[in-house]
């Protein structure tokens, strides 16, 4: 959805979220996910917000199978320290000025949701996106 939310803002996120602030940005979110949600047969990977919108969670539940590829914090760190697009295009999620202290606090606020939401998890600390993407086929494979 990252991608094509840019795309379609013409900007990064981080740059349309520092111009019209969170709510905007979290409206778009939710225009394209409803989108995505009447489309049949399709992956989608949304940001981690969109569970802050019980609309949001309802539309993706009631289109197919939500899966929550869990991942502590520690991990989350490193992924988003490796990823070289990840601080020019992601906004800061907080008012914490360290990455470590805002992913703690962000992820403490939404686990509930994120349980909610989720048919299931997959814990992906130990795994590669391969390793990741063969787990999800064998949960679906009829």
């Amino acid at each position: 959805m990252d991608e094509e939310l840019t795309g379609r803002l013409g900007m990064t996120i981080r740059e349309h979220v520092a111009r019209f602030g969170w709510s905007v940005f979290r409206a778009e979110e939710k225009r394209l996910l409803q989108e995505l949600c009447l489309r049949d047969g399709g992956v989608v990977a949304t940001g981690g917000g969109v569970v802050l919108d019980d609309e949001n969670v309802a539309a993706m539940r009631g289109s197919g199978h939500v899966i929550w590829l869990q991942a502590s914090p520690g991990v989350i760190q490193q992924r988003l320290a490796a990823d070289p697009r990840s601080r020019d295009l992601r906004p800061p999620l907080s008012a914490r000025p360290d990455p470590a202290g805002e992913i703690r606090d962000v992820l403490q606020q939404r686990l509930a949701l994120y349980r909610q939401a989720a048919h299931w998890q997959i814990g992906t600390d130990e795994l590669s996106a391969e390793q990741v993407c063969r787990n999800l086929a064998a949960r679906l494979a009829p």
